[in-house]
Protein backbone atom coordinates (compact mmCIF):
# COMPACT_ATOMS: atom_id res chain seq x y z
CA UNK A 1 0.00 0.00 0.00
CA UNK A 2 1.46 3.41 -0.96
CA UNK A 3 -0.58 6.29 1.14
CA UNK A 4 -2.21 8.66 -1.31
CA UNK A 5 0.11 11.55 0.07
CA UNK A 6 3.56 9.46 -0.01
CA UNK A 7 4.37 11.51 -3.17
CA UNK A 8 4.33 14.58 -1.71
CA UNK A 9 6.08 13.54 1.51
CA UNK A 10 9.14 11.49 0.12
CA UNK A 11 9.05 15.08 -1.98
CA UNK A 12 8.93 17.21 0.79
CA UNK A 13 11.88 15.35 2.43
CA UNK A 14 14.01 15.17 -0.36
CA UNK A 15 14.28 18.91 -0.12
CA UNK A 16 17.21 20.00 0.84
CA UNK A 17 15.67 22.19 4.15
CA UNK A 18 16.59 19.88 7.07
CA UNK A 19 14.43 20.90 9.89
CA UNK A 20 12.22 23.20 8.03
CA UNK A 21 10.38 20.38 6.47
CA UNK A 22 8.21 19.73 9.59
CA UNK A 23 7.58 23.16 10.14
CA UNK A 24 6.57 23.44 6.65
CA UNK A 25 4.31 20.20 6.66
CA UNK A 26 2.39 22.11 9.74
CA UNK A 27 1.97 25.42 7.98
CA UNK A 28 0.09 23.03 5.00
CA UNK A 29 -3.63 23.12 4.53
CA UNK A 30 -3.50 19.75 3.06
CA UNK A 31 -0.96 17.70 1.88
CA UNK A 32 -2.47 17.54 -1.63
CA UNK A 33 -1.33 21.15 -2.55
CA UNK A 34 1.67 20.07 -2.60
CA UNK A 35 1.08 18.25 -5.91
CA UNK A 36 0.59 20.88 -7.71
CA UNK A 37 1.85 24.15 -5.84
CA UNK A 38 2.98 27.49 -7.32
CA UNK A 39 6.10 29.18 -6.88
CA UNK A 40 3.82 32.02 -4.75
CA UNK A 41 2.59 29.28 -2.58
CA UNK A 42 6.27 27.89 -2.46
CA UNK A 43 7.39 31.28 -1.45
CA UNK A 44 4.76 31.80 1.18
CA UNK A 45 5.37 28.40 2.77
CA UNK A 46 8.72 29.07 3.36
CA UNK A 47 8.16 32.79 4.58
CA UNK A 48 5.48 31.67 7.00
CA UNK A 49 7.84 29.19 8.44
CA UNK A 50 10.63 30.65 11.04
CA UNK A 51 13.20 28.25 10.64
CA UNK A 52 12.63 28.27 6.43
CA UNK A 53 12.60 32.13 5.98
CA UNK A 54 15.44 33.19 3.87
CA UNK A 55 15.54 29.78 2.11
CA UNK A 56 13.94 29.52 -1.72
CA UNK A 57 13.02 26.60 -3.18
CA UNK A 58 12.30 27.45 -7.18
CA UNK A 59 9.25 25.51 -9.14
CA UNK A 60 11.91 23.81 -10.99
CA UNK A 61 13.47 22.20 -7.77
CA UNK A 62 10.05 21.11 -6.57
CA UNK A 63 8.71 19.21 -9.81
CA UNK A 64 12.33 17.55 -10.28
CA UNK A 65 12.29 15.75 -6.66
CA UNK A 66 8.52 15.28 -7.72
CA UNK A 67 10.51 13.06 -10.24
CA UNK A 68 12.46 11.24 -7.67
CA UNK A 69 9.67 10.11 -5.39
CA UNK A 70 8.02 8.95 -8.83
CA UNK A 71 10.48 6.79 -9.20
CA UNK A 72 11.20 5.89 -5.71
CA UNK A 73 7.42 4.62 -5.65
CA UNK A 74 7.83 2.68 -8.29
CA UNK A 75 10.87 1.19 -6.87
CA UNK A 76 8.46 0.39 -3.75
CA UNK A 77 6.08 -0.87 -5.61
CA UNK A 78 8.59 -3.49 -7.36
CA UNK A 79 10.05 -4.61 -3.68
CA UNK A 80 6.24 -4.96 -2.93
CA UNK A 81 7.04 -2.05 0.07
CA UNK A 82 4.29 -0.27 1.64
CA UNK A 83 4.38 3.68 1.91
CA UNK A 84 2.89 5.87 4.82
CA UNK A 85 3.18 8.97 6.29
CA UNK A 86 2.83 11.50 8.85
CA UNK A 87 -0.06 13.24 6.43
CA UNK A 88 -1.64 10.16 6.99
CA UNK A 89 -4.70 9.39 9.82
CA UNK A 90 -4.06 7.06 13.04
CA UNK A 91 -5.88 4.04 10.96
CA UNK A 92 -2.41 3.82 8.86
CA UNK A 93 0.45 5.70 11.06
CA UNK A 94 0.79 4.60 14.86
CA UNK A 95 0.05 7.35 16.79
CA UNK A 96 2.46 6.91 19.50
CA UNK A 97 4.94 7.70 17.09
CA UNK A 98 3.06 10.88 16.10
CA UNK A 99 3.09 12.13 18.94
CA UNK A 100 6.90 12.30 19.31
CA UNK A 101 9.00 15.44 18.40
CA UNK A 102 9.46 15.17 14.45
CA UNK A 103 8.49 12.20 13.52
CA UNK A 104 9.25 10.64 10.39
CA UNK A 105 7.37 12.29 7.41
CA UNK A 106 7.00 9.11 6.14
CA UNK A 107 8.22 5.08 6.70
CA UNK A 108 8.83 2.64 4.34
CA UNK A 109 7.90 -0.65 5.26
CA UNK A 110 8.77 -4.35 4.28
CA UNK A 111 5.90 -7.00 5.62
CA UNK A 112 2.77 -6.54 7.67
CA UNK A 113 2.37 -2.72 7.70
CA UNK A 114 -0.96 -2.80 11.06
CA UNK A 115 1.48 -4.36 12.93
CA UNK A 116 2.94 -0.81 13.93
CA UNK A 117 -0.54 0.17 15.08
CA UNK A 118 -0.28 -2.92 17.81
CA UNK A 119 1.04 -2.09 21.40
CA UNK A 120 4.40 -2.64 21.59
CA UNK A 121 7.45 -2.92 23.70
CA UNK A 122 11.39 -2.21 22.82
CA UNK A 123 14.47 -4.70 23.35
CA UNK A 124 17.61 -3.54 23.04
CA UNK A 125 20.99 -3.70 24.41
CA UNK A 126 24.29 -4.45 24.12
CA UNK A 127 26.12 -5.68 20.36
CA UNK A 128 28.46 -7.85 22.14
CA UNK A 129 26.39 -9.00 24.92
CA UNK A 130 27.03 -12.52 27.07
CA UNK A 131 25.61 -16.13 26.81
CA UNK A 132 23.39 -14.94 29.57
CA UNK A 133 22.28 -11.41 27.89
CA UNK A 134 20.96 -13.33 24.93
CA UNK A 135 19.13 -15.79 26.77
CA UNK A 136 17.62 -13.06 28.77
CA UNK A 137 16.16 -10.69 25.45
CA UNK A 138 15.42 -14.22 23.86
CA UNK A 139 12.90 -15.38 26.88
CA UNK A 140 11.56 -12.17 27.49
CA UNK A 141 10.91 -11.37 23.78
CA UNK A 142 9.05 -14.46 23.56
CA UNK A 143 6.99 -13.88 27.07
CA UNK A 144 6.68 -10.67 26.23
CA UNK A 145 5.19 -11.27 22.69
CA UNK A 146 2.86 -14.65 24.84
CA UNK A 147 1.48 -11.82 26.47
CA UNK A 148 0.40 -9.66 23.49
CA UNK A 149 2.89 -7.56 22.88
CA UNK A 150 4.95 -6.55 19.67
CA UNK A 151 8.69 -6.32 20.37
CA UNK A 152 10.65 -3.97 18.60
CA UNK A 153 14.15 -3.65 17.92
CA UNK A 154 17.20 -2.42 15.48
CA UNK A 155 18.09 -5.66 13.97
CA UNK A 156 21.75 -5.52 15.07
CA UNK A 157 24.19 -7.83 16.83
CA UNK A 158 23.54 -8.66 19.82
CA UNK A 159 20.68 -8.29 22.30
CA UNK A 160 18.78 -7.31 18.89
CA UNK A 161 19.11 -10.38 17.10
CA UNK A 162 18.45 -12.40 20.26
CA UNK A 163 14.47 -10.39 20.90
CA UNK A 164 13.53 -10.53 16.60
CA UNK A 165 14.84 -14.30 16.94
CA UNK A 166 13.33 -15.40 20.27
CA UNK A 167 10.03 -13.90 19.52
CA UNK A 168 9.96 -15.48 16.27
CA UNK A 169 10.43 -18.61 18.19
CA UNK A 170 7.63 -18.21 20.27
CA UNK A 171 5.39 -17.01 17.22
CA UNK A 172 4.89 -13.48 17.88
CA UNK A 173 5.41 -10.58 15.55
CA UNK A 174 7.62 -7.81 15.90
CA UNK A 175 9.24 -4.89 14.30
CA UNK A 176 13.00 -4.04 12.25
CA UNK A 177 13.61 -0.48 12.98
CA UNK A 178 16.65 0.11 10.41
CA UNK A 179 19.65 2.67 10.05
CA UNK A 180 19.44 2.07 6.57
CA UNK A 181 17.01 1.84 3.77
CA UNK A 182 14.43 -1.38 3.81
CA UNK A 183 16.64 -2.56 0.21
CA UNK A 184 20.37 -1.97 2.05
CA UNK A 185 19.51 -4.35 5.27
CA UNK A 186 22.18 -4.15 7.88
CA UNK A 187 24.04 -6.13 9.17
CA UNK A 188 24.02 -8.40 5.75
CA UNK A 189 24.24 -11.25 7.63
CA UNK A 190 20.94 -10.75 9.34
CA UNK A 191 18.88 -10.60 5.69
CA UNK A 192 17.73 -13.69 6.37
CA UNK A 193 15.99 -12.40 9.99
CA UNK A 194 14.78 -9.43 7.97
CA UNK A 195 12.86 -11.75 5.51
CA UNK A 196 11.39 -13.93 8.39
CA UNK A 197 9.95 -10.96 9.83
CA UNK A 198 8.62 -9.35 6.76
CA UNK A 199 7.15 -12.91 5.10
CA UNK A 200 3.80 -14.71 6.60
CA UNK A 201 2.35 -12.26 8.82
CA UNK A 202 5.34 -12.18 11.21
CA UNK A 203 5.92 -8.58 11.30
CA UNK A 204 7.48 -5.51 9.77
CA UNK A 205 11.57 -4.38 8.84
CA UNK A 206 10.54 -0.69 8.22
CA UNK A 207 12.80 2.57 7.94
CA UNK A 208 12.20 6.39 7.50
CA UNK A 209 15.44 6.66 4.74
CA UNK A 210 15.16 6.75 1.13
CA UNK A 211 15.57 3.69 -0.83
CA UNK A 212 19.66 2.82 -1.28
CA UNK A 213 20.43 4.98 1.96
CA UNK A 214 24.00 3.19 3.44
CA UNK A 215 23.57 3.26 7.19
CA UNK A 216 25.61 6.41 8.97
CA UNK A 217 26.90 7.24 12.33
CA UNK A 218 23.86 9.85 12.09
CA UNK A 219 21.76 7.29 11.16
CA UNK A 220 21.52 5.41 14.06
CA UNK A 221 20.29 7.84 17.05
CA UNK A 222 17.13 8.72 14.29
CA UNK A 223 16.85 4.63 13.86
CA UNK A 224 16.47 4.89 18.01
CA UNK A 225 13.81 7.44 18.42
CA UNK A 226 11.74 5.87 16.45
CA UNK A 227 12.50 1.92 18.35
CA UNK A 228 11.02 3.65 21.35
CA UNK A 229 8.38 5.95 19.61
CA UNK A 230 6.71 3.16 18.60
CA UNK A 231 7.16 1.77 21.87
CA UNK A 232 5.14 1.79 25.61
CA UNK A 233 8.78 1.28 26.88
CA UNK A 234 11.86 0.07 26.19
CA UNK A 235 14.17 -2.81 28.12
CA UNK A 236 17.40 -2.52 27.70
CA UNK A 237 19.27 -5.85 28.04
CA UNK A 238 22.96 -5.50 29.00
CA UNK A 239 24.46 -1.78 27.70
CA UNK A 240 27.99 -0.93 28.41
CA UNK A 241 28.85 2.77 29.48
CA UNK A 242 28.90 4.01 25.90
CA UNK A 243 26.27 1.41 24.06
CA UNK A 244 23.82 3.11 21.71
CA UNK A 245 20.82 1.35 23.54
CA UNK A 246 21.60 3.75 26.31
CA UNK A 247 20.55 6.75 23.43
CA UNK A 248 16.72 4.52 23.22
CA UNK A 249 16.33 4.90 26.76
CA UNK A 250 17.09 8.38 26.79
CA UNK A 251 14.52 8.87 23.79
CA UNK A 252 12.04 7.23 25.90
CA UNK A 253 12.29 9.39 28.84
CA UNK A 254 11.76 12.10 26.54
CA UNK A 255 8.69 10.47 24.87
CA UNK A 256 7.45 9.47 28.32
CA UNK A 257 7.87 6.13 27.86
CA UNK A 258 8.56 3.14 30.77
CA UNK A 259 12.19 2.65 30.93
CA UNK A 260 12.86 -1.20 32.07
CA UNK A 261 16.32 -2.14 32.34
CA UNK A 262 17.81 -5.86 33.57
CA UNK A 263 20.47 -5.63 36.54
CA UNK A 264 23.75 -7.24 36.50
CA UNK A 265 27.13 -7.30 37.79
CA UNK A 266 28.80 -4.08 39.24
CA UNK A 267 31.88 -6.07 37.59
CA UNK A 268 31.25 -6.47 34.56
CA UNK A 269 31.55 -3.93 31.99
CA UNK A 270 28.46 -4.78 29.55
CA UNK A 271 26.34 -3.77 33.05
CA UNK A 272 27.17 -0.04 33.93
CA UNK A 273 24.86 0.77 31.80
CA UNK A 274 21.82 -1.14 32.71
CA UNK A 275 22.89 -0.32 36.34
CA UNK A 276 23.27 3.34 35.60
CA UNK A 277 20.06 3.29 34.54
CA UNK A 278 18.22 1.67 37.76
CA UNK A 279 20.23 3.97 39.62
CA UNK A 280 18.76 6.86 37.46
CA UNK A 281 15.16 5.74 38.25
CA UNK A 282 14.54 3.32 35.70
CA UNK A 283 12.74 0.15 36.65
CA UNK A 284 14.54 -3.05 37.44
CA UNK A 285 13.64 -6.08 36.11
CA UNK A 286 14.02 -9.24 36.87
CA UNK A 287 10.99 -11.23 35.11
CA UNK A 288 8.63 -10.34 32.35
CA UNK A 289 5.95 -10.05 35.31
CA UNK A 290 7.55 -6.46 36.49
CA UNK A 291 7.20 -5.47 32.61
CA UNK A 292 3.93 -6.75 32.67
CA UNK A 293 2.83 -4.78 35.83
CA UNK A 294 4.02 -1.51 33.97
CA UNK A 295 1.44 -1.87 31.21
CA UNK A 296 -1.71 -1.99 32.47
CA UNK A 297 -3.91 -4.37 30.06
CA UNK A 298 -1.67 -7.01 29.88
CA UNK A 299 -0.60 -10.33 32.05
CA UNK A 300 1.89 -13.08 31.67
CA UNK A 301 0.51 -15.80 29.76
CA UNK A 302 -0.12 -18.91 31.64
CA UNK A 303 2.67 -21.69 32.02
CA UNK A 304 2.25 -25.05 30.57
CA UNK A 305 3.23 -27.46 32.96
CA UNK A 306 3.54 -30.65 30.98
CA UNK A 307 1.94 -34.09 32.73
CA UNK A 308 4.75 -36.03 33.71
CA UNK A 309 4.11 -39.75 32.34
CA UNK A 310 2.54 -42.27 33.90
CA UNK A 311 3.86 -45.66 35.33
CA UNK A 312 3.24 -48.57 34.16
CA UNK A 313 0.84 -49.55 36.82
CA UNK A 314 -1.09 -46.60 36.33
CA UNK A 315 -1.57 -47.14 33.02
CA UNK A 316 -2.78 -50.53 33.50
CA UNK A 317 -5.52 -49.68 35.74
CA UNK A 318 -6.15 -46.64 33.72
CA UNK A 319 -6.86 -48.94 30.87
CA UNK A 320 -8.92 -51.27 33.30
CA UNK A 321 -10.97 -48.70 34.35
CA UNK A 322 -11.90 -47.76 30.84
CA UNK A 323 -13.26 -51.29 30.20
CA UNK A 324 -15.81 -50.62 32.89
CA UNK A 325 -14.15 -51.87 36.04
CA UNK A 326 -14.95 -48.63 38.19
CA UNK A 327 -14.69 -50.79 41.53
CA UNK A 328 -11.26 -51.03 43.94
CA UNK A 329 -12.82 -54.87 44.22
CA UNK A 330 -13.24 -55.50 41.27
CA UNK A 331 -9.81 -54.14 39.52
CA UNK A 332 -8.25 -56.23 42.31
CA UNK A 333 -10.09 -59.29 41.38
CA UNK A 334 -9.16 -58.30 37.27
CA UNK A 335 -5.79 -57.34 37.98
CA UNK A 336 -4.32 -59.20 41.03
CA UNK A 337 -3.16 -56.30 42.38
CA UNK A 338 -3.94 -55.53 46.67
CA UNK A 339 -6.42 -52.82 47.75
CA UNK A 340 -3.59 -50.26 48.69
CA UNK A 341 -2.01 -51.04 45.35
CA UNK A 342 -5.22 -49.53 43.60
CA UNK A 343 -5.82 -46.73 46.06
CA UNK A 344 -2.54 -45.48 45.66
CA UNK A 345 -2.98 -44.49 42.17
CA UNK A 346 -6.35 -43.97 42.32
CA UNK A 347 -6.34 -41.20 45.26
Amino acid sequence: MISPFGRAALALDLLPLGVCKWDLAALLETPGELEAVSQERLDQLLYASPSARGKHVSLAEWNSVLEKADTEIAELNSLGASLITMFDGPETYPGRLLECYRPPVFLQILGDATVLLRDCIAIVGSRKPTPEGIRAASDFAGQLAAAGLVVVSGLAYGIDKAAHVGCLDAGGQTIAVLGSSIDEIYPTIHVPIARSIAQNNRGAVISEFHLHMQPTVYTFPQRNRVISGLSLGVLVVEAAKESGSLITANFALEQNREVFAIPGSIYAPQHVGTNALIKSGAKLVQSVQDVLDELPGFKAAPEEHPSEALSQQELTIAGCIQTGCTSVDLLCERLAYTAPQVLSVLT
